[in-house]
């Protein structure tokens, strides 16, 4: 057994027990220990070989390291408190994604169809006027507006694709 072996069997289960009383969780209280121990066998020509030096030296590194950690956990509960993430978030992300698709799609769609058919369907479906409004601000008849729409609504769905179909049904309601 070497002289790091030696070191390590003798105060490895103390100093684990002490940074658990400070962070509470074994496999984190490990983790420092073992940080700790790896740094002092990197500096250890640099240090005096003394005992009371060592025990020293390994206390108060895994001490700082336990600080560190417990610092670093705070910041992250603020953060996390702040940003209000949960699940719903990540399921509205998604939603957010699948909307812009489809209405990139539709926007694409829209925009190869004939003109007075393209400002009609805009009109009537994404700005939401009535039949009613269309015809007054175009100076048409209410049946030419039905029509532009009924055809653009035509179009729309020969040329999307079909597992958008059923969102368009809800987007459109």
């Amino acid at each position: 057994m070497g002289p790091e072996e030696k070191l390590f069997r003798l105060y490895y289960k103390s100093l684990c027990h002490f940074a658990w009383k400070f962070v509470g969780e074994s496999s984190i209280a490990e983790d420092l220990v073992q940080e700790a121990f790896i740094t002092f066998f990197q500096e250890r020509q640099r240090m005096d070989e003394s005992e009371s030096f060592v025990r020293n030296y390994l206390y108060t590194a895994v001490r700082f390291s336990c600080l560190k950690h417990l610092r670093h956990e705070k910041v992250k509960e603020k953060y996390w408190t702040r940003v209000k993430f949960n699940e719903e978030d990540e399921h509205s992300v998604e939603l957010s994604m699948i909307h812009t698709e489809v209405l990139n799609e539709v926007y694409r769609i829209i925009a190869e169809m004939p003109t007075s058919c393209q400002q009609i369907f805009k009109m009537g479906y994404l700005e939401g006027l009535s039949n009613l409004e269309i015809t007054e601000r175009l100076q048409l008849s209410v049946n030419t507006v039905k029509t532009q729409k009924q055809r653009g609504m035509k179009i729309l769905l020969e040329k999307l694709h079909p597992e958008f179909l059923p969102i368009i049904i809800f987007l459109l309601k």
